[in-house]
């Protein structure tokens, strides 16, 4: 299957497989959607005052905060870290993250940190443990209506992916561009005490290099992920517009007048790139 050489080639170049109720591109999006009626204003009512660029890069520590708890499971990353931020007192972390939070940049680290949490543990019961079995007649015969990640783990993952393609196709989220100009960043000071005060341990008990494992995060976030998601979408375009009419209504108003289709829809419906157009080349062999 085309979509398991993807996930293959995910598993070679960007994570192991993540306990996450959501993929990155998903938590990225959550920040997006609530930025302007939720995050900014907490942001506002506590550290009043700030410019666009202040604004901006508060943002972009809100994005490191939406996918703070997934880093361990990227190249040079640790699973304990991941594990121990899913499984064991992660409400209490996403409080130590807010109660020691000293100024607007580490609050919106801490905010988007509470946006995975929140998001994670929505995700599984409402939307991926309904989803699957959908998707998997076998899995649905075996297990039920309900499947969770413990019992079908690689499936999860499969399906989580495929909530970014199918997002990516219809424009709902925001640009690899604007995401790439807006960037995350990750509070190393808050992150090291909250997670000591939460589990007893510095980072570097976890992490043989926390630099290291930050600048790999960052290259997979922001590069290896997007480019993987858009080539999955690109190698599969064919089978998702027979799968929605209105998808590729869509698409044929994009190509046919971008500049009308960005006024009526947004800018954010965009093409895969060339990077995006070779990987699906790859995919398909």
């Amino acid at each position: 299957m085309r979509f398991l050489r993807l996930l293959l080639l995910l598993v070679l170049v960007a994570p192991a497989t993540p306990a996450a109720a959501y993929s990155v591109l998903t938590h990225q999006s959550i920040i997006d959607s609530t930025w302007d009626k939720c995050v900014l204003l907490l942001l506002q009512q506590r550290y009043p005052g700030a410019t666009t660029k202040q604004q901006n890069e508060a943002k972009s520590y809100a994005y490191g905060g939406a996918i703070l708890q997934d880093m361990g499971y990227y190249p040079l990353g640790a699973e304990l870290f991941t594990n121990l931020t899913h499984y064991v007192r992660s409400g209490d972390f996403v409080r130590n993250l807010l109660r020691e939070a000293n100024d607007r940049n580490e609050y919106a680290f801490a905010l988007g940190a509470l946006a995975h949490y929140a998001a994670d543990n929505a995700g599984h019961p409402d939307a991926t443990n309904l989803v699957l079995p959908r998707l998997y007649p076998k899995r649905n015969a075996e297990l039920g209506p309900v499947v969770t990640y413990e019992q079908a783990p690689l499936n999860h993952t499969e399906v989580e992916f495929a909530f970014d393609v199918m997002q990516i196709a219809t424009g709902r989220y925001r640009s690899q561009a604007y995401h790439k100009h807006i960037g995350f960043r990750v509070s190393k000071p808050l992150l090291e005490s909250a997670f000591r005060q939460t589990y007893g341990l510095k980072l570097g008990q976890v992490f043989f290099n926390v630099d290291a494992s930050i600048a790999a995060f960052r290259l997979a976030v922001n590069q290896v992920l997007p480019a993987a998601v858009r080539a999955a979408w690109y190698s599969q375009r064919k089978q998702i517009w027979r799968a929605s009419p209105t998808l590729r209504r869509r698409y044929r108003a994009y190509k046919k007048n971008p500049a009308e289709f960005a006024k009526e829809h947004g800018a954010d419906f965009e093409r895969p790139g060339l990077g995006a157009r070779v990987l699906a080349s790859i995919i398909n062999l």
